[in-house]
């Protein structure tokens, strides 16, 4: 009896790619519940949920893209981030003018 090699294909990748898709996939649905729920919701859950997909995004890059592509998706969203902070800063400092 001769003992057969099988190969296996790995599962990493395609495990990380099913994994992040669902969590973007989840993501989104958290989104769409938010405004069905809640048309009036804070603007700083808005904000979170883009940082949590834009974050979701940058993971699927890794697993998808070549390296160049990969770090020009990251710039991308480094940028998104800081603007992101930036809308949060100009919506705190329109609240506190309002408190005034």
């Amino acid at each position: 009896m001769t003992a057969e090699i099988i190969a296996f294909p790995k599962q990493e990748c395609g495990d990380r790619l099913v994994s992040s898709i669902a969590r973007l996939e989840a993501l989104s649905i958290d989104v769409e519940r938010v405004g069905a729920d809640d048309p009036g919701a804070s603007l700083d859950q808005l904000l979170a949920a883009m940082e949590r997909m834009s974050d979701q995004l940058v993971d699927l890059a890794s697993l998808l893209l070549d390296e160049d592509t990969k770090l020009q998706a990251q710039s991308a969203f480094r940028s998104l981030s800081g603007r992101i902070a930036e809308t949060r800063e100009t919506f705190d400092l329109i609240g506190r003018r309002r408190d005034i």
